[in-house]
């Protein structure tokens, strides 16, 4: 099994300590941000895998997080993560290259499913 560099932006600290807790123990290196400067600074720092992105933070649009940081990284396979219903965000994350969409709540076999199915990794 590879180890992934995972980055996940969520402003909500229990998310990150749910990879943390979940995808580290399996050894993959977790990044947590929880903010676009943090995120931003991050995929220009170092190399991922794959990124868990939120929809919704109170600062700014997970749409638009998608987007400057597809400017930077074009290639990386980006799962949003959103706890609403949220159609319309869904299909513009998809149009600008989001792979996929959990929605929260999610398990650790719903993590496991995401990353098969946006690079082929077993995890």
């Amino acid at each position: 099994m590879k180890h992934l560099n995972i980055l996940v932006v969520d402003d909500k600290k229990v998310i990150g300590d749910f990879f943390d807790l979940t995808m580290g123990y399996y050894g993959h290196h977790i990044t947590v941000t929880h903010d676009l400067p943090h995120a931003l600074q991050a995929v220009q720092a170092q190399e991922f895998d794959i990124a868990f992105m939120d929809m919704m933070m109170p600062d700014h649009d997970g749409v638009a997080v998608l987007k400057e940081i597809k400017e930077i990284v074009p290639s990386l396979a980006v799962v949003m993560m959103s706890g609403y219903t949220l159609d319309e965000k869904i299909r513009q994350a998809g149009r600008l290259g989001a792979v996929n969409c959990l929605k929260k709540p999610f398990e650790v076999d719903d993590i496991r499913r995401a990353v098969f199915e946006a690079i082929g990794e077993e995890i």
